[in-house]
């Protein structure tokens, strides 16, 4: 029972992450439209270092279940906390660094992905 309680909520947490992605991406490509193709791929960028953080923590979130587990749990979810707040900070220092975006469209497309985890318990 316990099992398919967490394949469950491990399920709705990676069908939550493509609703992201396919969100990020229509949006992205409507920026791109409305304003200009650079802007809509620093908007994709953005949306891509919400998204993909986020995936490496659903997997280690959900590695272990069950109450005699607790503590591995517990810690599962602070190992992937912690790579996820990681990777989020190394991977805007090398794009900022390394790629020619527009900062402004990069940070809403970031924020725009911040704010839809709230619709998440909402519709998944």
């Amino acid at each position: 029972m316990v099992q398919h309680v967490s394949k469950l909520n491990r399920n709705k947490a990676f069908k939550f992450l493509a609703f992201q992605m396919v969100l990020g991406m229509v949006l992205s490509v409507l920026v791109g439209i409305i304003w200009e193709v650079r802007t809509g791929q620093s908007f994709a960028i953005g949306v891509l270092l919400d998204v993909l953080p986020s995936f490496v923590f659903t997997i280690y979130a959900f590695r272990f279940t069950g109450a005699r587990r607790i503590q591995h749990v517990a810690a599962s979810f602070y190992r992937g906390e912690t790579v996820k707040i990681l990777i989020t900070g190394a991977a805007l220092v090398v794009i900022l660094q390394n790629l020619p975006v527009v900062f402004p469209a990069l940070f809403v497309g970031f924020l725009v992905m911040k704010v839809s985890q709230f619709f998440q318990t909402i519709f998944f």
